[in-house]
């Protein structure tokens, strides 16, 4: 029976623990679990990424489909449970590194506990649990979805848990990363888990129409419903909140927080709903009554569309690149020249933790307290005090774990002014948790892209020149990162090769969908298959095998320093590197595992499917210049603390950072702790993104610990500055001459005042680490469906810090860019309505949709002294590298293995109806071709026999 204010009863014990008490009757499991401190965390809220396992009276559910009360006198067993297989499951992921963001990572520890041989189900015959098969394994791991990871360490560690053995002991001197004890704990501190007193839910109402006359916006209702406080319309927002980007000067339109008049894009924000429970805000949202007008769709046109009278306004100022050699340089004679379109579909990051963000006023400071902002949190805080008349130095922004990025995630978005605002109007703190079906139509969408491109080679496979244009579908609106993917496509379309002449244009056209920003490897992923899919129709049109002709265009290292001539946030400079020595190590290597020692491909296992497999080289852009400020600081108990303005997602910088400084300080990593800024404070930069931080937040961190280390000396030796041949070794400060004189601890304890290292760090030139992709799929010639069997990727990261982070990035990327290239994808029906609003409508890869990742880490190209950036760590960005040339390497593995498709190999994502349409396309072609043929032989025959009888008829 219903108590209180509809509560029911509920008493259960969750991983030992007793737990009574009253909750609301829709309370799920996982809301229950989430308030009392438990570790889940939901991705989907409908059972589809199964982030919220748990285990109810032992058997595996999903708690965000069951709901608190059916678990009265129930066992639930989470993540931070203290039995054996959840330990041995915790220790296993350690070991074999496998999380990053730890957003998803407590229902994997539920799995894997699974695998326990005293949980697992004994086989018929002998009566014992034997171990896990590889494919069963990641099968059965398949319950969960990572964005991160993929999957390659969770496959291991699965391996491992199954066979009844505790997980190996890390090697002397390893701590593993610094983040992942509490993270398989389930202590990661995500935003789902803050619930202050007082706080107020809100809820967005959302456009349904892609474009339409707003006529009214009846809140009435809604207002009336229960636990609701408020509704916010635009007519109720200040002047100065009303556009999102009013003072960037966008070269197209600003979105407004909230429609006024019309709407352009389903999902666009008409209402804010506030309430007492998330619940409540749903029923109100609900309530709020919406009069549209529809008006005619905006699609997206080809790419060869051209502004038109009609639509001129919908495009925005074209941009270019132009290469060409030295005036007066004579033009070879192309042996081939190909025109090819291509079609990109729009994709989106989809991290498992969507998007989010709560605020707190305090009226009596002055203060407002923003948790959710990621990438570059305090530029955010920026534009929350402009638009509500506040100083940068009193809005605070707290670092939280973050359950993934890439890209779409820390952009400013019209949440991210909203919730503040009627925080800051209320009075009250206010959260809002963005659910699938909004990621899908609210967040940043990428990609979408046409391309026409025209190539041309001589007879040796020599690339002479391209002509490139790119039609980008913007959106409705133009964001600030809108124009930026097209830039970075035109520019890397070059890659790692020679390419003496090049143009290309890249034009940007309003559109009744979801505004554009960026995703991992945004403009690369585009640039790197269209480019690769040319070079292999090229090579089919010269009889040359595609490795080969390749091989011949590729960079080497007696080409560097080169310039690529072209321009993404400045000039492409590639300063050292061999690029054609990566690619044949590549080759080599894949030539060990696979039938012959180039492309190809097979009739298979005899199972019927067709099998190829390619190596893809790369070269890839990383790091965007702004100043960084760190400070390193040596506490009172002889630690250390590092203050950086980073904003990691799961990159694991708690991990890197702290390991730059300890290398400088001599020190334990585990000595380090590493601090993010919350405010305006001598720690300072512009955050995390690009594939930046190590370059850049890594320099400034190197840069401070130098400081400190100097500083430390200084005051051991008691003079100004660290004489000369003085050391820090160990803890120990010592002498010219080798003796210990004081430590860290007794110099931290009876120094008086903290001693600390500034370190700053601006640089405006990019990184560019380079590799090979290898793929090799399997391909049903009936199905058209595409198993990926093999995936390596060789790259020249620089210097690695930590390897364990470095592969875990590359691993993650390059199985993220698979899902791009066979899966992923937003399709709009021709009215303008979004057909993917949730994980069922948009597919990324489960474990058992591919393999384990093997990476090889080459040897770093040195620097080249005077002609390289400052770059005192040598390390290159690497997070956006196993994204960029994914696409590329799977389309050439398809293409060797369906040969006869290779030409029409043309679209992304390459599901199976695209291939099937390829198929038929290519049976067009040979039908053509062929009705072609007997057509001219049958007149040449004609007409030989016509000269016959003519000569007949003049003979004498």
């Amino acid at each position: 029976m219903a108590s209180r204010e509809g509560l029911l009863p509920v008493a259960c014990t969750v991983d030992g623990f007793n737990y009574s008490g009253s909750v609301p009757a829709r309370m799920t499991l996982a809301e229950f679990l989430t308030l009392r401190g438990r570790p889940v965390n939901t991705g989907c809220g409908t059972g589809q990424c199964g982030n919220c396992l748990v285990r109810l009276d032992g058997d595996v559910v999903r708690s965000c489909l069951v709901l608190a009360v059916q678990c009265a006198g129930a066992s639930v067993t989470t993540a931070a449970g203290p039995e054996e297989a959840t330990a041995a499951a915790r220790e296993w992921m350690r070991a074999c590194s496998a999380l990053q963001c730890g957003f998803c990572s407590p229902s994997f520890v539920t799995t894997l506990a699974g695998l326990w041989p005293g949980r697992r189900a004994a086989t018929p015959h002998t009566g014992e649990s034997a171990p896990e098969e590889p494919g069963d394994v990641r099968r059965r791991i398949s319950e969960s979805l990572c964005r991160c990871t993929g999957y390659t360490g969770l496959a291991r560690a699965a391996a491992g848990v199954s066979t009844g053995t505790l997980a190996p002991a890390p090697p002397e001197g390893a701590v593993g990363r610094a983040e992942d004890v509490r993270l398989l704990a389930g202590r990661g501190a995500f935003l789902s888990g803050l619930n202050p007193p007082g706080l107020l839910w809100a809820r967005v109402v959302r456009s349904t129409h892609p474009h339409a006359a707003l006529l009214s916006v009846e809140t009435k209702q809604a207002l009336a419903v229960p636990g609701v406080v408020a509704v916010f319309t635009a007519t109720d927002l200040p002047d100065g909140l009303r556009r999102l980007h009013p003072d960037l000067g966008l070269p197209g339109p600003s979105e407004p927080l909230l429609a006024a008049g019309v709407v352009r894009y389903v999902g666009q924000p008409v209402a804010l709903v506030l309430a007492s429970g998330a619940a409540e805000a749903e029923d109100g949202a609900e309530a709020v009554t919406v009069t549209y007008d529809p008006l005619p769709v905006l699609d997206e046109p080809g790419s060869d569309a051209g502004p038109s009278p009609r639509d001129a306004e919908r495009w925005l100022p074209p941009e270019y690149q132009d290469v060409s050699p030295e005036p007066g340089t004579p033009a070879p004679e192309p042996a081939v020249t190909l025109t090819r379109e291509f079609r990109i579909a729009r994709q989106t990051g989809m991290p498992m933790e969507p998007r989010g963000l709560l605020a707190r006023w305090d009226d009596t400071s002055g203060e407002l307290t923003v948790h959710g902002f990621t990438k570059h949190p305090r530029a955010n805080a920026a534009a929350v005090a402009r638009a509500l008349g506040l100083r940068p130095s009193r809005v605070r922004t707290p670092h939280l774990d973050v359950g993934g990025s890439f890209g779409v995630k820390g952009e400013l978005y019209p949440e991210d002014l909203l919730v503040p605002w009627a925080a800051v109007h209320l009075g009250q703190p206010v959260k809002w948790l963005e659910d699938r079906p909004e990621h899908l139509v609210a967040a940043n969408h990428s990609r979408g892209q046409t391309w026409r491109v025209t190539m041309s080679a001589d007879r040796t496979g020599a690339l002479l020149g391209a002509e490139v244009s790119v039609v980008q579908d913007a959106g409705a609106y133009v964001r600030p990162l809108t124009t930026l993917v097209p830039r970075l496509a035109t520019a890397m379309f070059p890659g790692p090769y020679r390419l003496p002449r090049y143009h290309a244009e890249a034009r940007t056209v309003l559109t009744s969908r979801t505004p554009v920003g960026t995703v991992r490897a945004p403009g690369r992923l585009e640039a790197n298959f269209v480019r690769e899919r040319m070079l292999d129709m090229l090579a089919g049109a010269l009889d040359i095998p595609p490795a080969e002709l390749r091989r011949r265009n590729l960079l080497t290292g007696a080409d560097m320093p080169h310039d690529a001539g072209t321009i993404n946030e400045g000039p492409v400079h590639y300063d050292t590197g061999d690029f054609r020595r990566a690619f044949d190590d590549a080759l080599a290597r894949a030539a060990q595992t696979v039938p012959t020692g180039g492309d190809g491909g097979d009739e298979g296992d005899g199972d019927g499917l067709r099998r190829g497999w390619a190596v893809v080289p790369f070269v890839e852009k990383a790091g965007l210049g702004g100043p960084e400020t760190a400070v390193a600081t040596l506490l009172p108990d002889g630690r250390i603390r590092v203050d950086t303005a980073a904003a990691p997602s799961g990159q694991g910088h708690e991990t890197t950072l702290a390991a730059v400084a300890a290398e400088v300080l001599a020190v334990p990593r585990d000595r380090v702790t590493v601090r993010f800024a919350e405010g305006e404070e001598p720690a300072a930069g512009i955050g995390t993104f690009a594939s930046r931080s190590l370059t850049h937040t890594g320099n400034a961190v190197h840069r401070a610990a130098r400081a400190l280390r100097e500083a430390v000396v200084a005051r051991a030796a008691g003079t100004e500055t660290a004489p000369t041949g003085w050391q820090l070794a160990y803890g120990q400060v010592r002498d010219a001459v080798g003796r210990t004189v004081t430590t860290l601890a007794r110099l931290a304890a009876t120094a008086g005042r903290p001693l600390r290292g500034r370190g700053d760090y601006d640089s405006d030139a990019h990184t560019y680490p380079y590799g090979a992709v290898t793929c090799a799929v399997a391909v049903d010639p009936e199905l058209f469906t595409v198993r990926v069997e093999r995936l390596a990727i060789s790259c020249d990261a620089g210097r690695v810090i930590d390897e364990d982070v470095v592969r875990g990035q590359l691993i993650g990327g390059l199985v993220q860019g698979v899902g791009g290239a066979l899966w992923e994808e937003l399709p709009h029906a021709a009215d303008g309505t979004p057909l993917a609003r949730d994980l069922d409508g948009y597919l990324v890869p489960t474990a058992a949709d591919v393999p384990d990742v093997t990476v090889r880490l080459l040897p770093p190209a040195p620097p080249r002294p005077g002609r390289s950036p400052d770059n005192p760590l040598g390390a290159r960005g690497i997070g956006e590298a196993g994204t960029a040339a994914a696409a590329a390497a799977v389309a050439s593995a398809i293409g060797a293995a369906l040969p006869d498709l290779t030409h029409h190999l043309t679209e992304l994502p390459m599901t199976p109806a695209r291939l099937l349409a390829a198929q038929s396309a290519a049976t067009a072609d040979s039908t053509t071709t062929a009705d072609s043929t007997t057509t001219a032989e049958s007149a040449a025959a004609a007409g030989a026999a016509g000269a016959a009888v003519s000569a007949t008829r003049t003979r004498p």
